[in-house]
């Protein structure tokens, strides 16, 4: 198996984790409003974006959509099909793909050579987080809007927003505090199995700046011996 080989299938083995526990997460559920609910499905998605990059992430949360859309129960309260879509939260589900990708995007290609407890890393990774979670919430409302006035229900923005924003922020806010450790400590681990070159260029650049200071110091004894 070639090393291209090898990493290809790595690279697809983190997807379909990824795309798993987004999955999984269908089983917690719970309804404070009685429309939308309380779901792990969005931290798993932008935690796909954060730890394995947009494009990547992106595309672990593209197959947990596709797998929904064709009739596989993974979306909250164990539901599937098409009429998740279009139904009061489907606005969030459409909202899940950018925001994965979004939040890879701004977080960064994870590199083998992170610091786990950099204060610049850990920033760039909660704004990428934060972005990420407002996202969702883009197609959300006004999709919630929308199905609400197609039910013969017609809400004003302010009263939307109580029900389909107000009641998450705490939790979000958690979800977010959660994801940025989760993200700073995973990162460093993703990239030496995804992008293992990197690993390589950075240990031979070491190499090479340990050369060069071996050889500096080798010209500057004989010049002090002189």
């Amino acid at each position: 198996m070639t090393d291209r080989t090898r990493t290809s299938l790595i690279r697809t083995v983190f997807t379909l984790i990824f795309t798993g526990l987004s999955c999984l997460s269908c089983f917690f559920s719970i309804k404070l409003t009685g429309t939308i609910p309380i779901t792990l499905q969005n931290l798993f998605c932008i935690l796909a974006g954060l730890i394995l990059g947009g494009t990547q992430g992106a595309g672990a949360t593209g197959l947990f959509l596709i797998l929904g859309a064709l009739g596989l129960p993974v979306f909250a309260g164990v539901k599937g099909g098409w009429d998740v879509f279009t139904g009061a939260t489907g606005g969030y589900l459409w909202g899940y793909f950018p925001a994965a990708f979004i939040s890879g995007i701004i977080a960064g290609t994870p590199h083998a050579f992170e610091k786990n407890f950099d204060i610049k890393n850990w920033i760039r990774i909660a704004l990428a987080s934060v972005a990420g979670f407002v996202v969702v919430y883009l197609p959300g409302i006004p999709w919630f809007i929308h199905f609400m006035k197609e039910e013969g229900t017609a809400l004003g923005i302010s009263e939307a927003m109580n029900v389909a924003l107000t009641p998450f922020i705490f939790i979000d806010f958690i979800k977010i505090i959660i994801s940025i450790p989760v993200a700073a400590l995973l990162r460093p681990v993703a990239a030496k199995y995804l992008y293992p070159d990197d690993e390589k260029e950075l240990e031979e650049l070491m190499k090479s700046l340990k050369d060069r200071k071996d050889l500096m110091n080798r010209i500057t004894g004989k010049f002090k011996r002189k």
